[in-house]
């Protein structure tokens, strides 16, 4: 599989449209890889995993035509990941000669009451063109989408009913933890007696070096990288990593203690992680 992150940051970007803190004053002098918008990634050019509202501005950057577009998943339904808006956009008369007809967006029962929501009302006659749908998926259960294998279990975040994912393709698998907190035991318990092993863990660190689990609480609903060491610890305990399974941190805030692209770097490295940016593309 082949992951590409549109957008790694958290659901106000870095640097911040109204702040002149030293993390967004260094991206704006800086750009490139000190620059973040908001989180997605794309697989194999197939399945995109969030649907907030940089996705087209992401898609140009991308070099990727979104009239080629079938699936989405929907972690949770924050506008930095949940943006139907922009589906208006594929109505008949003002989009032709996709490969789709319809987008399916698959997430929790939550994306069908908030797609109302965000559409005001006036969102039902796209899915009565079918020009979009809405999936709903239940945790724990296992769906297959396009040519892949789709796992949602229940995230640690404060939405309803938001979810993290597991994906597989071709003999490979991915856990996808954005945005989430430290996953609760009773998620950790399934895992450890699935048989899934992980090729790759892409894990939210939206807090930077904060040790958000003990700061803020179990509940909290995000993590920084001494919460995302803990989970990791907790996921190779449950016995679903390999010796050789790709750590990534993502979705950052400028809010974070030593958030900056060129701050974090080394510290995430010399715990083993990949520090993705906006762009970043890996294949496993």
């Amino acid at each position: 599989m082949k992951l590409h992150y549109w957008g790694t940051g958290a659901a106000e970007g870095i640097p911040s449209a109204f702040c002149n803190c030293k993390v967004c004053q260094e991206a704006r002098e800086k750009g490139g890889r000190y620059v973040r918008g908001r989180s997605q990634v794309m697989i194999d050019d197939e399945l995109l995993v969030d649907f907030g509202a940089d996705t087209y501005q992401n898609s140009l950057k991308a070099g990727y035509n979104l009239s080629q577009l079938g699936d989405v998943l929907i972690t949770h339904t924050h506008e930095d990941h949940y943006y139907p808006q922009e589906l208006h956009n594929r109505q008949k008369g003002f989009c032709y000669d996709m490969e789709y007809p319809a987008i399916t967006l698959h997430g929790s029962s939550n994306i069908v009451e908030k797609y109302y929501d965000y559409m005001a009302g006036n969102g039902q006659y796209l899915l009565d063109q079918g020009r979009v749908v809405l999936s709903v998926m239940k945790p724990y259960e296992k769906y297959k989408i396009g040519n892949f294998k789709v796992i949602p279990l229940p995230a640690t975040h404060g939405t309803v009913s938001p979810f993290v994912y597991v994906i597989s393709k071709n003999g490979k698998t991915i856990f996808y933890l954005n945005d989430s907190g430290v996953l609760k035991q009773p998620v950790v318990d399934w895992l450890a007696k699935s048989g899934i092993k992980f090729d790759l863990v892409s894990y939210d660190c939206t807090m930077g070096m904060m040790d958000t689990y003990h700061d803020w609480g179990e509940n909290a609903s995000h993590m920084g990288l001494p919460s995302v060491i803990m989970m990791r610890d907790k996921l190779k305990a449950a016995g679903v990593y390999k010796d050789d399974t790709v750590d990534i941190v993502t979705h950052f805030s400028h809010n974070g203690p030593e958030v900056g692209y060129g701050d974090f770097k080394p510290l995430a490295e010399k715990e083993g992680f990949i520090l993705a940016y906006d762009g970043y593309k890996i294949e496993i």
